[in-house]
């Protein structure tokens, strides 16, 4: 349960801001479409090589959604963020989960995703997935989200599959002064968030911020009401920046967050106990009750220390705690990971950078009837080189690399990838990439025993209960992958962004019959199935006139199994095409209005459990903002305008059936 003692210090922290007037404005709103497009496509980029690169030079299919881009679309959350970038689906399963993937495999737990927050990893090794609700800061705070297509295990390691999401948030420096953010709405409740930032020594920043979140309910088609998902989120943080000599600088950041919340799950119950012979003959109730209380804290820290103009180390370490509790399982984890690189150039034309990581992970779960996981101590030694090489100067790269992890699981893993870049010209970039990716198994994989189904039988039979029971013999899946892209500005005020690729998968996640003469068997994790897809992902940048700009993009994606008999999972739940249109105006007088509108197709079957499609949907969103002062800024959103409530996902078995209505919300932005 929330603690009103929290929600009152909150109220307490927000009137007294409310109460004193705004003298200035330490972070001024700059108008979006005073940057130059090609201060935009030249801007740095880290997250492809671990170094900064700049975005219209790196080999690989890269997408920065910035803060005004964040800002400017009116969502009010991370995965919603993620939606701006071509070729990521993003399905909103209920009003706290999210399906969130990058070429396909979508899913809950789509588990060939990497994600991270300042280098963080939030992927839980339980199922191979990312728990988005957990998953949040102040957006305002945000500097840029790094969005990779593609294969980055090179840098990254096992998991970064089919793509990286990385989460940067902005240096304490530029975050000084205080900022409140508050609005209310239909879908939107309540929210609110207050950050100062300070000098607080020499050549040292520090902020600190709170946030609070009151999420309504979504629809629920199968019971013509409300899906009882609505959901509560308070939390905190700060981060401090220094500069502790000319040549050295550190940074230490944390958060602690709160989240209470509600749905309804599909609940097995234990046909041996008497006490459910109200459940008979299937004994799943259906649409029960639940409550989800998730909460956690994290602590990192970074030290970078310049050795000359071209190289540098720098140190990360970082300890994450993690508690959930559900009906079906509780969990909880501790991480501690440790991250050395160093860059250096080595000759005239070759950029080396390599490093060494050490990751070690406590597991608790308390068990239930329906899913028992069995606890893991798991410990990651890796190391990492990558050399770019300088073929022409100025005109032609190669970069060559390989991670190298060892695994409790799965021993030693090898992930080397080739990239290649041509800048013929001011204007163009033209590159390829052939790269290898692992996903490593998850604890549910390797070691678990999961109620699948409870099947009747007849008198005087008592009910069949078929079990899906982990493997600890189960390999990690395997990601061949070619890629190519183009990049052209063929006038100062548009741009082009295409990347092409190919994805050969092996190892992937089926389930066997461990007694195949037996029709009522037990299944167990394994990796026989095969699959491939391919694509493309264009993104447009145009501006037609000084305050107007426009950007949209396309993606198309076909999956293919090799073994049509077995559902594999991922091969219906990517639409085959998406589309999006933004357009932003900045209108005079201190008024804009950005539009934005997205085509995601069909789902055929995005639930491994139930067979279930979703038909493709348009979703409409305005918003409307005036800046009355500097430092004010009053906006007002519609969001999925067009109808009164549509599916995006169709979550497993466990959860009820919802839908997204039309949400409408108004903000008061305010910097003093």
């Amino acid at each position: 349960m929330f603690h009103d003692e929290r929600q009152l210090l909150l109220s307490s922290l927000l009137s007294s801001v409310l109460l004193s007037a705004p003298v200035s404005a330490e972070e001024s709103l700059e108008s979006y479409l005073e940057l130059d497009l090609e201060d935009l496509l030249s801007m740095e980029v880290t997250s492809v090589s671990k170094k900064k690169q700049r975005l219209n030079e790196v080999a690989a299919a890269v997408f920065v959604i910035s803060q005004e881009d964040i800002r400017r679309s009116g969502v009010t959350s991370i995965p919603e963020a993620l939606r701006l970038a071509p070729g990521i689906q993003v399905g909103r399963i209920d009003a706290n989960k999210w399906a969130i993937s990058s070429r396909g495999f979508t899913g809950q737990f789509a588990n060939k995703l990497l994600v991270m927050i300042d280098g963080r990893s939030v992927y839980t090794p339980t199922f191979s997935g990312v728990y988005w609700d957990a998953q949040d800061t102040l957006l305002e705070d945000i500097d840029r989200i790094e969005v990779i297509r593609g294969p980055g295990a090179t840098v990254w390691g096992a998991n970064a599959v089919n793509g990286v999401i990385n989460i940067i948030t902005r240096h304490a420096g530029e975050t000084q002064g205080g900022l409140l953010v508050a609005g209310a709405g239909n879908e939107e409740k309540s929210f609110a968030s207050l950050r100062y930032g300070a000098e607080v020594a020499s050549d040292t920043y520090a902020r600190f911020y709170l946030k609070y979140n009151d999420r309504d309910k979504s629809y629920a088609s199968d019971i013509y009401g409300d899906a009882g998902d609505d959901w509560k989120s308070l939390r905190g943080g700060f981060r401090v920046d220094g500069q502790a000599t000319e040549v050295d600088s550190w940074s230490l950041q944390g958060d602690l967050y709160d989240a209470d919340e509600n749905q309804k799950v599909n609940f097995w119950m234990d046909p041996s106990d008497p006490a459910n012979a109200v459940f008979a003959p299937t004994f799943l109730a259906a649409n029960t009750p639940d409550k989800v209380d998730s909460s956690g804290w994290n602590l990192l820290g970074k030290w970078n220390h310049q050795l000359s103009a071209q190289a540098s180390t720098a140190l990360q370490l970082y300890y994450d705690h993690t508690e959930r509790s559900e009906g079906y399982i509780k969990q909880s984890h501790d991480t501690l990971d440790l991250d050395f690189q160093h860059q250096f150039r080595a000759f005239e034309s070759h950029d080396i950078i390599w490093g060494l990581g050490y990751r070690h992970i406590e597991e608790a779960f308390d068990n239930t009837y329906m899913i028992a996981i069995y606890p893991n101590s798991l410990n990651l030694y890796s190391a990492f080189v990558q050399d770019e090489i300088e073929l022409l100067p100025q005109t032609l790269r190669l970069t060559l690399g390989s991670k190298f992890e060892h695994t409790d699981f799965t021993g030693l893993e090898v992930q080397p990838s080739a990239r290649l870049v041509w800048l013929p010209d001011d204007r163009s970039t033209l590159w390829g990439a052939v790269s290898r990716a692992v996903r490593t198994p998850s604890s549910l994989e390797s070691g678990s025993s999961n109620i699948a189904t409870v099947v009747p039988l007849p008198h005087p039979f008592p009910p069949a209960e078929i079990h899906a029971i982990g493997n600890e013999d189960f390999g990690s899946e395997a990601l061949l992958a070619y890629e190519i892209g183009y990049r052209l500005q063929p006038r100062e005020n548009i741009s082009f962004d295409l990347a092409l690729f190919y994805n050969d998968y092996d190892n992937l996640q089926s389930f066997q019959d461990i007694d195949p003469a037996n029709p009522l068997t037990d299944l167990r994790y394994s990796n026989n199935l095969s699959a491939h897809n391919y694509g493309l992902e264009l993104a447009v940048d145009w501006r037609p006139l000084e305050w107007w700009r426009l950007l949209s993009n396309y993606s198309f994606i076909q999956v293919s199994s090799f073994e049509e008999d077995q559902a594999l999972v991922g091969n219906g739940g990517s639409p085959k095409h998406q589309m999006s249109l933004r357009s932003l105006m900045d209108l005079g007088h201190n008024v804009s209005l950005d539009l934005w509108a997205y085509y995601v197709g069909d789902l055929k079957r995005p639930s491994m459990t139930v067979d279930i499609p979703v038909s493709a949907y348009i979703s409409m969103n305005a918003r409307l903002a005036w800046r009355p002062q500097n430092n004010l800024e009053l906006s007002l959103v519609g969001q999925n305008l067009q109808d009164n409530h549509h599916p995006e996902y169709v979550g497993d078995l466990y959860f009820i059936q919802t839908e997204m209505e039309r949400a409408v919300y108004g903000q008061v932005r305010v910097d003093f």
